[in-house]
């Protein structure tokens, strides 16, 4: 015997009360219901009541406005109305927890904010102290939490409506704390982070010790220093303290340690005149401000925290890497000039780290350059590191880049050119301390420097010399066809001594015959030029092929597929010269034209791989 499973029917809102809700016309609804009675059959499948279904249709102004919905004033009165018969609905939850206060908030409907606490006051009003009724519409409304966490300041603070956070901090108790939503966000967080800065005053000038946590660990002093603001940092930092500025998050960040990221002067400014001590501060790996902010090469940081902590520099990391060790990393390493240039730090110049590699070993070790860095001769360039290489043995396996990166590899040629300039001693810096003699060993010294890349370097030179073959066939006839094009004229020559200019072209008046002339030439010049250039290229020394022949091969290339489009150009106006009062001339050029629609989907598909 089948056993038959019953669902509980579930029972939306009749569309005439919701209707009717969404237009805030109350007149309507009870021509059919009592509100006052019927309070469990007024709600939608999620628990939203009338008045949270009003609410939420009321009409703002945007740029794709919604349809349907009632304006604010309509909505104001039928919520008065609503309540002043049925007052039940006042505190009423949804499926979420959000009450109609919730949606107020959220939405930004400060006169409606005010309805439903003048409501919440009346209910009351016994209560003649002043501080009584703020406890009670903090705790019963304001404060009260949905399933996220969030009170409806919360909301009204996440979508920065301040005229409705106004509102309720102009009810609230001065001492209740708006703790931490699910998220971990208190208000004041949300308003730093968000950059909301009136938003922030506006709560610190409220709260007597408004709750500052945020996710993460951080602090609305990390979030504003995030969002770069100097007056929202001096605001908080003005509230709290020297003690803020050394709290850390989840990774031991302080918020200095963000200004230093992100290269936020100003607030780093303000954190140091508030508590110096904080830029010795160290994260779980080690590093104080000034290591994230010479790594990062945010010059202006770095200056900074140099000129007010210049012992600072001294600190090292859970690696012994001091400042300068980081500062070498970066692309443009524009910080570590500033610190090698400094006179009191050059004792920097030559620490060693854990690993026994100083700053030289790391910059040779780096993809950046710019000209200058450590090109001091207080560097001392005989340090062998616990491998016993030298900083120039770093340098010498590394291996050139084979992606086409201009700016990696200029930067180790240019590292190697100004390590070779003026240097007497390169035999023992070349060879180091560790002579290898192993016969494998004697015979890979004799290869050229870089020979980890030659054979795949070879590879990728056999592949590039058959690729341009295979253009340069291409190109050469496109060339042919252009010069006979151009030799044997569409329309042909005319003939006869009885013309003042015998041997010009027929078509010579014509403007597409003109058109011809012009696009032929233009492909003609573009398709030579790209035959010459792979003729030099074998030309081109191969110990520098790689750069050197792909440049000039994406030259030829380029060269190659912009002759065609013009190639294609000087046929249909050729054709079209020719067969200008045929009918069959339009369509010929249709179907010819084409090729550019093809060509530019093709580029615009590739385009990324090139």
């Amino acid at each position: 015997m089948m056993t038959v499973q019953h669902t509980e029917a579930i029972i939306g809102m009749d569309p005439i009360i919701y209707k009717a809700a969404e237009q805030g016309n109350l007149r309507a609804l009870e021509k059919k219901y009592d509100i006052s009675h019927l309070l469990d059959e007024f709600l939608t499948v999620n628990k939203n009541t009338i008045l949270h279904i009003c609410i939420s249709s009321i009409l703002v102004k945007e740029k794709f406005p919604a349809t349907g919905g009632t304006d604010l004033a309509s909505a104001v009165k039928f919520v008065e109305d609503v309540l002043s018969k049925c007052p039940a609905f006042l505190l009423k939850a949804n499926a979420e927890d959000d009450t109609p206060l919730h949606v107020a908030a959220r939405s930004g409907h400060a006169s409606i904010v005010k309805v439903l606490i003048d409501c919440k006051k009346s209910q009351h009003q016994d209560l003649e102290n002043v501080v009584a009724t703020k406890e009670m519409i903090t705790r019963e409304m304001i404060g009260m939490l949905n399933k996220k966490g969030d009170t409806t300041l919360h909301d009204a603070v996440r979508h920065n409506h301040i005229e409705v956070v106004k509102q309720l901090l102009r009810e609230v108790d001065r001492e209740f704390s708006f703790g931490a939503n699910g998220a971990g966000e208190t208000p004041l967080y949300l308003a730093a982070e968000r950059h909301f800065p009136d938003l922030v005053s506006e709560i610190l000038n409220t709260f007597q010790s408004p709750a500052y946590d945020g996710p993460l660990g951080r602090t609305a002093l990390h979030a504003a220093t995030f969002s770069n603001d100097a007056g929202m940092t001096e605001n908080i930092l003005e509230r709290y303290g020297r003690d803020l500025c050394k709290q850390t998050d989840q990774k031991g960040w302080t918020p200095l340690h963000l200004a230093a990221y992100l290269g936020c002067v100003e607030p780093t400014k303000l954190l140091l005149q508030y508590g110096r001590e904080v830029a010795y501060m160290k994260d779980a790996e080690g590093r104080t401000a000034l290591h994230i902010a010479a790594h990062r090469n945010q010059e202006g940081v770095t200056k900074e925290i140099i000129s007010m902590c210049p012992d600072c520099c001294e600190v090292v990391d859970n690696e012994g890497r001091n400042a300068l060790h980081l500062a070498v990393h970066s692309r443009w390493p524009t910080a570590a000039l500033i610190i090698q240039n400094n006179l009191s730090l050059w004792n920097l110049l030559n620490q060693a780290d854990n690993d026994g590699n100083t700053p030289l070993h790391h910059y040779y070790n780096s993809v950046g350059y710019i000209k200058g860095v450590l090109n001091s001769p207080r560097v001392d360039e005989m340090v062998f590191n616990k491998k016993n290489q030298t900083a120039f043995q770093i340098l010498r396996s590394k291996r050139f880049p084979t992606d086409g990166d201009e700016v990696q590899y200029s930067a180790l040629q240019r590292k190697r050119d100004e390590f070779y300039k003026g240097q007497k001693n390169h035999w023992f810096l070349f060879n180091g301390r560790v002579l290898e003699t192993g016969y494998d060993e004697i015979e890979k010294e004799k290869q050229p420097e870089g020979d980890e890349d030659w054979q795949e370097m070879e590879k990728k030179k056999e592949e590039m010399d058959k690729a341009a073959q295979v253009h340069l066939v291409v190109a050469a006839l496109i060339t042919t066809v252009t010069f006979a094009a151009g030799i044997t004229m569409p329309g042909g020559f005319i003939g006869g001594d009885h013309h003042p200019h015998p041997g010009s072209a027929v078509l010579e008046k014509s403007t597409a015959f003109k058109a011809f002339i012009i696009t032929n030439a233009l492909a003609l010049m573009l398709s030579s030029s790209a035959v010459f250039i792979y003729l030099f290229i074998p030309f081109i020394p191969s110990k520098s092929f790689f750069r050197q022949r792909l440049c000039f091969a994406q030259v030829a290339f380029w060269f190659l597929i912009s002759s065609m489009a013009p190639m294609v150009l000087a046929f249909v106006t050729g054709t079209y010269a020719v067969l200008e009062h045929s009918n069959i001339a339009i369509p010929t050029c249709i179907i010819c034209l084409s090729f550019i629609t093809i060509l530019v989907f093709i580029f615009l598909k590739l385009r990324l791989y090139l």
